[in-house]
């Protein structure tokens, strides 16, 4: 263990002092405590700041994360985390000859917004670790936000969108004190995958978001907001399974267990959501809503408003080949989707039946399901940056995993472990097996990277007149979509 006189120390610009440790010729700080536990008092409430204190505090561990059903759990399993979560952890270059970093270093800030469907997922997860990025010469950050219920659950006596709020005042807080670690607050890329870079596109819309970041990186958005009449819906179901009355105070007073239990079954059951009353376009029962007071559209039609004056932001996004096989794929669920499955999403979502010859019902809903989700969204969002912003770059990623005896293919969140160049745990083993092309995770993060601190990630800009798509995986560097 470092001692604590060789341990790094950083001074916050208003606050006191955090003590991390030295990892690998990197400065490593976990668990930063940025609002206060959203519980008790503050259940369901806006997030509350640390005030300043004196001293040192040690930042040496991970904070829990927010308490949350693991995806793989089993039915008698206990949920995860727990009331101390809304922390942030980072991972700086070492400074050369001083236990600190220089104060004008101007270093360029990476923040990510982990996904799990807004119900699951921890910025503490292996998968996520920054090392590898700040090894290249940036500040990494990652985040973490309430989810489920506390998060997104819509109750109409408690502010709206709770993990979006906690996700921008968690981007003040580097605004304020990624100096002391010599990051420039000025070139901030934020970046997500799924429901993180969901999360982001909903905060690109927004007023409150302006200068907390000027570079935005979407793997595989998920932009897919609920209406208030489906948030209730969701809510009312959660409760019924839980046995809890759908107001704030029950729900405060509640077990938590049960809750997230509930949730859990909604999210792993289909059907299940179905005889609930719950939308069958939505894969996860809770979303960011529609609140009309934050968000008062869906992301896409928010930025068309705010963006009629050119934005400055520049965006990088794009998609997996084979997104939906992550959730049909394990379990033998493809092999189960019948065409009344196919017709009853095509119906939900409101977009055309794709043609019987297509393949069996589980490719068809797979196929429709990817598009629908991720591939259009990501679409749509480099078309109206590549309009309205400074500059739109597009991605597909096509590699195709072994995992499952080779029948996961280029699913969701399988360009993850190459982004971060982990490999070395459970999570990056499932989506990547055992032999990754390690070539492929250079070419995806050095792409990260020159975007991170120049706006270009080394290959044509989209155009709607002259549209390019850098394809990864395959031989070839860029395509007609």
């Amino acid at each position: 263990m470092t001692e604590a006189r060789d341990a790094p120390e950083v001074q916050l610009s208003h606050g006191g002092r955090l003590r991390g440790r030295r990892e690998a010729g990197l400065r490593v700080f976990k668990g930063i405590r940025y609002a206060l536990p959203p519980f008790g008092t503050r259940r369901f409430a806006p997030p509350v700041a640390v005030a300043p204190w004196q001293g040192v505090r040690e930042a040496v561990d991970f904070g829990p994360a927010f308490p949350h059903w693991p995806r793989h759990a089993a039915p008698d399993a206990d949920p995860v985390g727990g009331e101390d979560a809304l922390s942030l952890n980072i991972w700086a270059p070492d400074a050369p000859d001083a236990p600190d970093a220089p104060a004008d270093a101007h270093l360029p800030v990476m923040v990510w917004v982990h996904g799990g469907g807004f119900v699951r997922g921890s910025a503490s997860e292996p998968l996520y670790d920054g090392a590898a990025f700040a090894r290249q010469g940036v500040v990494f950050v990652s985040i973490q936000y309430r989810l489920g219920i506390d998060g997104f659950a819509y109750l109409p006596d408690a502010p709206p969108n709770r993990g979006l709020l906690d996700q921008l005042m968690a981007l003040r807080w580097v605004q304020d004190h990624i100096g002391a670690w010599g990051g420039d607050a000025g070139q901030v890329t934020v970046f997500g995958q799924s429901a993180g870079a969901g999360a982001i596109a909903c905060l690109m819309g927004l007023p409150e978001a302006r200068g907390l970041f000027q570079r935005v990186i979407l793997q595989s958005p998920s932009v897919a907001c609920q209406t208030v009449e489906e948030a209730q819906a969701a809510l009312a179901a959660i409760c019924e399974l839980a046995s809890v009355a759908p107001d704030r105070a029950a729900l405060a007073q509640a077990r938590l267990a049960p809750l997230l239990r509930a949730v859990q079954r909604l999210t792993q059951d289909a059907g299940l959501r179905r005889t609930m009353g719950l939308a069958s376009r939505h894969l996860f029962p809770l979303r960011p809503v529609l609140d009309g007071r934050m968000l008062v559209a869906p992301p896409l039609q928010a930025l068309q408003t705010a963006w009629q004056q050119p934005s400055p932001l520049q965006l990088l996004v794009g998609h997996n080949a084979d997104e939906m096989r992550l959730y049909h794929v394990p379990g033998g669920g493809l092999t189960r989707i019948t065409e009344a499955d196919v017709e009853d999403f095509a119906r939900s979502a409101g977009v055309a039946l794709p043609a019987p010859q297509a393949g069996t019902p589980g490719e068809r809903l797979c196929a429709l399901q990817s598009d629908y989700h991720y591939a259009a969204p990501a679409a749509a969002l480099a078309q109206l940056a590549a309009t309205r912003a400074a500059s739109a770059h597009c991605y597909r990623f096509v590699w195709p995993s072994p995992g499952f005896d080779e029948q996961l293919g280029a699913a969701h969140g399988v360009e993850l472990p190459f982004v971060f160049g982990n490999f070395d745990n459970a999570a990056a083993r499932e989506l990547a097996g055992t032999s990754p092309p390690r070539a492929l995770s250079q070419q995806m993060q050095q792409a990260w990277l020159r975007f991170a601190k120049t706006g270009d990630p080394g290959w044509a800009a989209h155009k709607p007149e002259l549209p390019c798509v850098q394809v990864f995986g395959e031989r070839g560097a860029a395509a007609a979509p």
